[in-house]
């Protein structure tokens, strides 16, 4: 073999699955097979960005205390949420249309959660339909729901998830008005999916991207159908415009879902001990500690940053989870021992879509979940449960 085609044979190698051994890895592969408007709008925050970077901050600034000549032979990263066993100790946080990364979308994060023991979070803008996902899938699955304007729109949704089987019900409720995401207005990003001059040269640049897009389905949020007017992309996101946010939501309107909805209820965007006692006064089982990823806000801190605070004030009443700049498995242990029950995260999934489809997602569980038994083992800890602020440098 001639010394000259080493190069290019490795350049091939480090877009595949098998290149992936690190969060960062489906990152970069993702980078290259995604057009620049799509790569912006997975791995772009609000305004400058600053809680984005905030949330890998605050997450680094934690020190574990690692014990040695422990036996950490019989390892055990599982967790019981809502008293039932999950193999890992990590959820699949609900990002919207993921059909804009791979064809198959939710369908394919789904059957990857569910080989690979995780709960799936589906978003209310999934690109398939809540029922869809739950036909494919094996994984426990949890549904996210925005306080739509339409009340009619929000029972629905709500009655749809029971039917489907759905173990718990997330409100997200840190949506006032839409962020301004300044690299989705650069590059023209929207519902539907223009290619616009600004982006068209980039974007056929990405020849398989393109034909996924061709070929595959609408790129749209499948569970408003039958709400717009249309149910082409262009009706059902004139509709998410007008009937996404609605500003006079209050904490009554929790107690209503609350009496609707009969399994376990979260509300995730919460950023302070005062919204986190609403929330469990409001009849929340669980709350979800989350800054959007820093997609709705820059002037706020890191979700590490805050944790413990809202722990403190609610910790001993619901299940406390932790979302904010998850990259590696010794994150999820550090979760764990600032005192949540267990670690969220959704673009590293988001990545391994992009880069390899189903087997990218399963590859990126695959690498989160080596990564916290490894971290046990060098912690000196056989059990993740039992991971707390005795593990911790103070």
């Amino acid at each position: 073999m001639k010394i000259s085609k080493i190069p290019k044979m490795l350049a091939k190698n480090r877009t595949g699955i098998d290149a992936i051994n690190t969060v960062r890895d489906a990152r970069e592969i993702s980078k290259r097979k995604l057009p620049k408007m799509v790569w912006d709008f997975i791995d772009g925050g609000a305004d400058g960005e600053l809680a984005v970077a905030a949330n890998r901050r605050s997450l680094n600034e934690i020190q574990l205390r690692p014990r040695f000549l422990t036996d950490v032979s019989n390892r055990d990263s599982s967790i019981q949420i809502f008293g039932n066993k999950t193999e890992l100790p990590f959820i699949l946080s609900p990002s919207g249309m993921a059909t804009i990364a791979h064809p198959q979308g939710e369908l394919a994060v789904a059957k990857a959660a569910g080989r690979c023991g995780a709960i799936f979070c589906v978003s209310t803008a999934s690109g398939y339909t809540l029922e869809e996902i739950a036909e494919v899938s094996d994984a426990r699955l949890w549904f996210q729901l925005y306080l739509w304007g339409n009340e009619e729109v929000v029972e629905s949704l709500i009655d749809r998830a029971q039917i489907s089987g759905y173990e718990a019900l997330v409100v997200t409720v840190d949506v006032p008005v839409v962020g301004k995401r300044e690299r989705d207005l650069a590059n023209g990003m929207s519902l539907p999916v223009r290619i616009r001059p600004r982006n068209a040269i980039n974007t056929l640049r990405k020849p398989r991207w393109l034909l996924g897009l061709l070929n595959g389905p609408d790129i749209t949020f499948a569970n408003l159908a039958g709400f717009a007017e249309g149910d082409d992309a262009s009706s059902i996101g004139e509709y998410t415009d007008r009937e996404l946010v609605d500003q006079t939501r209050t904490w009554n309107d929790l107690e209503i879902i609350r009496n609707r909805w009969n399994g376990p209820l979260l509300v995730k965007g919460v950023m302070t001990p005062e919204d986190a006692i609403n929330a469990v006064d409001s009849g929340a089982d669980g709350v979800i500690v989350s800054n959007h990823g820093g997609r709705q806000m820059s002037f706020v801190p890191g979700v590490a940053s805050v944790f413990e605070s809202i722990v403190h004030a609610v910790g001993h009443r619901a299940e406390i989870f932790f979302d904010g700049g998850i990259r590696r498995g010794e994150d999820i242990v550090k979760a764990r021992a600032v005192g949540a029950t267990a670690a969220c995260g959704g673009r590293p999934w988001y990545w391994g879509l992009a880069a390899g489809g189903e087997q990218g997602v399963e590859k990126i569980l695959s690498v989160l979940a080596a990564d916290v038994d490894r971290t046990l083992a060098l912690l000196g800890e056989e059990k993740y449960v039992n991971v707390d602020q005795r593990y911790l440098y103070r």
